[in-house]
């Protein structure tokens, strides 16, 4: 599907807006990459993962959590833990 959009000047930024119709979730991240013809490329960046099946997610290996890391996804952090 081709569209076509306007890049506009937003404080020191010059952005365009992505049609609702493509589905792009808000806030979603992506990194910006210009060729040498003027075409820019957009690729989603990688999620970080929120929990340790998801950071397994794909692995092909047999995965079994450790009995001491039964709770991890219930403790809340203590200092400045990613998660």
């Amino acid at each position: 599907m081709e569209k076509y959009v306007k890049a506009r000047k937003q404080g020191n930024s010059i952005v365009v807006t992505i049609p609702s119709n493509l589905a792009v979730a808000p806030g979603t991240k992506y990194k910006v990459e210009k060729k040498e013809n003027g075409e820019l490329i957009l690729k989603p960046s990688q999620k970080t993962p929120t929990s340790l099946d998801e950071l397994f997610k794909g692995w092909h290996g047999s995965y079994r959590r450790a009995s001491d890391l039964e709770n991890w996804e219930n403790t809340k952090p203590v200092g400045e833990e990613l998660w």
